[in-house]
């Protein structure tokens, strides 16, 4: 009997080796086998697989690092591809082969700013290799942009007993030019000139005004913001924007004196200016970025506080598709009564080529004294824009150093005005095309 009982225990023995023995299937040494010989083959697939399940396991080296990010690098999920690099990266600071595949992975994947910074650790033979100049030239990108704006029909038509108070828009057109200066391998200014003009047609009750007359208006806008990487994935902006707005009207029946006649005689000629302070940070976190933004303003006279927060999406680890949201909470007062709006803008990405991309847009909510992009546009119209629906088309060539991107608008906008003297509202379309061209001398 204690045979048998000893027999029994050394088979237990035995077969739990047994099973240990083919739960743990993989060893450092069997892992390296297959994952290189998969390397070898390009069977990216099926090499990605066995990385998650040595890993899995609790087998990990470096070479199992490089070949998983090559074979998401291969498959052009490029965020995965960054996970596995940086490991790698980490642990061997001078493999070029890592530092080469990491830095077009931050470019695949629109992280310009990371790229720019990894490169800056390179070789000077590598760099070279690579089509990397050491040196930043004084401008590295300059930007053209117009727009061109077309209204409906909006003004109100009175009956001879109503007095009314409204300021519709005939004409406008905007044009702006801007530079960009990149400082060292972390930081960039951006800057920029605009110029903006208004007609417009003007009812009045006003008596020392005429019942209807013209308004011009030209504003002349300078664009300052400043950009700096703070960390890999991470990037601090602050944006300042200076609107001097003049605000002139000619008398349309002006009295002359003399046998000459005289120079023109204007009804009101006289200038506001406006300011926009604002700062972002987003932050990259594998396939989704996020970011938060404030901006405070003194536009038309009020002042403006708006927070907010975006989330930028990318499903299959690349740039070829994306998702951003956008949620703003608008302040606009005017020292009486605060005006409290919520905007949102949802925006989809499609890069069709290697260089160009496809990005419609809807935005709801009241975007009267609005700020966008870290302060770079700043709406301080007549009119507040209810709905917003956007088509955005670029176009690269020359490997993305020189662009043409062109942009249609549909807006819905309010116009508010008085029929003796009961505040009135109408809505009415307006459309924009805007266009512009962009020559980067160097990009990243």
């Amino acid at each position: 009997m204690k045979y048998i009982k000893q027999i029994l225990t050394f088979a237990l023995i035995l077969i739990s080796l047994n099973i240990i023995a083919q739960t743990k299937k993989m060893d450092y040494v069997k892992v390296d086998k297959i994952t290189y010989k998969q390397y070898i083959n390009k069977d990216w697939k099926n090499l990605v697989k066995t990385g998650k399940d040595a890993l899995k396991e609790g087998i990990d080296f470096y070479y199992l690092q490089v070949r998983m990010g090559i074979a998401y690098y291969e498959l052009k999920n490029y965020a995965k591809a960054i996970k596995y690099f940086e490991r790698a990266y980490y642990s061997d600071y001078e493999n070029e082969l890592v530092q080469e595949y990491l830095y077009y992975s931050y470019i695949f994947m629109g992280r310009y700013g990371d790229a720019r910074g990894l490169a800056g650790t390179f070789k000077r033979k590598l760099k070279e290799r690579l089509g990397i100049s050491a040196e930043n030239p004084l401008i590295s990108s300059l930007s053209i942009i117009t727009k061109h704006d077309f209204n409906e029909d909006y003004q109100y038509n009175p009956s001879d007993f109503e007095v009314v108070n409204q300021q519709t828009i005939l004409n406008q057109s905007f044009y702006n030019i801007n530079l960009l200066h990149l400082l060292g391998d972390y930081a960039s200014i951006y800057h920029g000139y605009s110029n903006l003009r208004i007609s417009s047609s003007v009812l009045s009750s006003d008596i020392d005004l005429p019942s209807n007359f013209e308004e011009d208006i030209i504003q002349s806008e300078y664009y300052l913001s400043f950009n700096y990487q703070l960390g890999i994935g991470t990037n601090l902006g602050i944006g300042f924007h200076y609107l001097n707005t003049n605000y002139s009207a000619l008398d349309p029946n002006p009295v002359t004196i003399g046998r000459w006649g005289g120079s023109n005689v204007y009804l009101y000629d006289y200038t506001k200016n406006s300011f926009v302070g604002s700062f972002t940070i987003s932050k990259q976190i594998s396939i989704i970025r996020l970011g938060t933004a404030f901006s405070i303003a003194n536009m038309n006279d009020n002042m403006q506080l708006q927070p907010e927060g975006s989330i930028t999406i990318f499903p299959f680890g690349n740039s070829k598709f994306y998702t951003h949201s956008r949620a703003i909470y608008l302040i606009d007062d005017n020292g009486y009564t605060a005006l409290k709006n919520f905007i949102f803008k949802q925006s989809l990405g499609i890069r069709f080529s290697k260089y160009s991309w496809f990005e419609p847009s809807a935005t709801f909510g009241n975007m009267k004294n609005f700020t966008s992009y870290n302060a770079l546009i700043a709406n301080n119209d007549i009119d507040g824009v209810k709905q917003r629906y956007e088509a955005l088309f670029n176009f690269g060539f020359s490997e993305g150093r020189f662009n043409i991107f062109i942009k249609y608008q549909y807006n819905v906008k309010e116009n508010i005005f008085e029929v003796n003297g009961l505040q009135n509202t109408i809505e009415y379309t307006n459309q924009s095309i805007i266009g512009g061209l962009t020559w980067y001398f160097k990009k990243y």
